[in-house]
C-alpha cells in the first residue's frame, strides 16, 4: 500500500461509530464553485476578513483557518470544481486534494451556485463532483447563492432538494452567524463526511487503464532544504533537466516531484504545498528521497526533517530513503541519528 493510500484511506474507517452530537473543536468547510471571485467573496464573508485572494489562480485549492464567534473554522476553497470545462482528470485530482486538506473529512460541503438557467448537463456535472467525495455526500451538502434570486430554475431546485432543501441566499443583510447556524445543524445531524473511497471514484475504464500503468510506474518525492542539491539529484535520476515529466528508465516509468523547502513559508502554506505535491502521485508515493549533508544540520535541514515527520508521522519510515552528500568516510553521529530515526535506509 502506498503512503497516499495510508494517508487518506486508513484515516477513515467506514465502520467507525459516530461521535456524540457535540460540535467538534474544528469545523472543516469545503467551498465548491466555478468562480475565483465568488468563492473568495464567500470565504472572506465567513471568516470576516480578506483571507482569500479574488485574483488567485483558479486551479489552486486553498486551506485557511479562522474563527467565527467561538467556533474554529477551516475553509478549503476550490473555485474550479464546478466549472463547465473541467476534465475528469482535474475532478479526480482536485477532489483528492480537498480530501487531503480536510482530513479526516469535511463537515460541510457548500455548493456555490448561481440563479441562472441550468442544463441537465450542469446537474450531471455537479452530481459527478459530489459523488467523487462519497455516496453520502448530500447529507453534508448545502447550496449557497450570492445573487438576488429572480427565478430559481428547476435544475437548481432539484439540487437544493437533494441537499435536504438547505439553501442560503447571501444578501447585503446576511450575517455570518446565520450561515454558521446552518453549518452547526448539519454537523449535529451528520458529524463529518467519510471520504475513504474518494480517491477511488473512477469509471471502470479509468480503473483498468490506471492499474495497467501503475504496475510499472514508480512515484518518487525528493525532499531537502538545499534546492540546488535537490535539482541536481532529480536531474540525475531522470537523466534530463525537466523534473516535472514522467521518464521511462529500465522499462519502468519514473514520476518525480520535489517538495518545497519550508524556509520563509508559513506553517499553513508548507502543509498546503506538501499535500498538494503528494496528491499528484496517484495512487500514492512509493518512496521519499530525503537529501541531507553529512555535517551538523543547519536550521533549514532540521526544519525539513521535522516537517516531514510532523505531516506524515512514523508512517513515512517505511517509505523513506536518506541520500547523503558525504565528504568523509565515516558518517557523523548526527547524520546517523537522522538515518535511524527514518528507518535506517541510506
Amino acid at each position: 500500500m502506498s503512503l497516499a493510500d495510508t494517508r487518506v484511506i486508513a484515516a477513515h474507517n467506514p465502520h467507525r461509530r459516530r461521535r456524540s452530537k457535540d460540535l467538534p473543536l474544528y469545523m472543516r468547510i469545503v467551498l465548491l464553485g466555478s468562480s475565483v471571485s465568488e468563492n473568495s467573496q464567500v470565504g472572506n464573508f465567513i471568516l470576516g476578513r480578506a483571507a482569500f485572494d479574488s485574483e488567485a489562480p483558479p486551479d489552486v485549492v486553498e486551506r485557511v483557518g479562522g474563527r467565527l464567534k467561538d467556533r474554529h473554522l477551516i475553509i478549503i476553497n476550490s473555485p474550479q470544481l464546478l466549472q463547465r470545462n473541467i476534465s475528469d482528470h482535474q475532478i479526480t485530482h482536485t477532489v483528492r486534494e480537498c480530501v487531503f486538506l480536510s482530513d479526516p473529512g469535511p463537515h460541510v460541503i457548500v455548493l456555490l451556485l448561481r440563479h441562472e438557467p441550468c442544463s441537465a448537463e450542469d446537474q450531471e456535472r455537479v452530481e459527478k463532483v459530489l459523488h467523487s467525495f462519497s455516496e453520502q455526500v448530500y447529507q453534508h451538502t448545502m447550496v449557497l447563492s450570492s445573487q438576488e434570486p429572480t427565478e430559481t430554475s428547476d435544475i437548481l431546485q432539484n439540487i437544493i432538494q437533494k441537499c435536504a432543501n438547505r439553501h442560503f441566499s447571501l444578501q447585503r443583510s446576511s450575517s455570518p452567524d446565520d450561515l454558521l447556524q446552518m453549518f452547526e445543524e448539519i454537523v449535529k445531524m451528520n458529524d463529518h463526511l467519510e471520504c475513504a473511497e474518494a480517491a477511488q471514484c473512477f469509471t471502470v475504464k479509468q480503473q483498468i487503464t490506471e492499474r495497467l500503468s501503475e504496475a510499472v510506474k514508480l512515484n518518487l518525492v525528493v525532499c531537502g532544504s538545499d534546492g540546488m542539491l535537490k535539482s541536481s539529484v532529480s536531474e540525475q535520476i531522470l537523466q534530463q533537466t525537466d523534473r516535472r515529466s514522467d521518464v521511462e528508465l529500465h522499462d519502468r516509468l519514473i514520476s518525480l516531484v520535489e517538495l518545497p523547502a519550508p524556509a520563509r513559508l508559513s506553517e499553513e502554506e508548507v502543509m498546503r504545498q506538501t499535500l498538494s505535491c503528494v496528491s499528484l502521485c496517484h495512487p500514492g508515493v512509493h518512496a521519499f528521497l530525503l537529501i541531507i549533508p553529512d555535517a551538523p544540520l543547519n536550521h533549514e535541514d532540521k526544519a525539513e526533517t521535522e516537517k516531514i515527520q510532523r505531516i506524515f508521522s512514523s508512517r513515512i519510515n517505511k517509505h523513506i530513503m536518506i541520500l547523503i552528500k558525504q565528504d568523509s568516510e565515516e558518517l557523523s553521529e548526527e547524520t546517523q541519528s537522522v538515518i535511524e530515526r527514518f528507518g535506517g535506509r541510506h
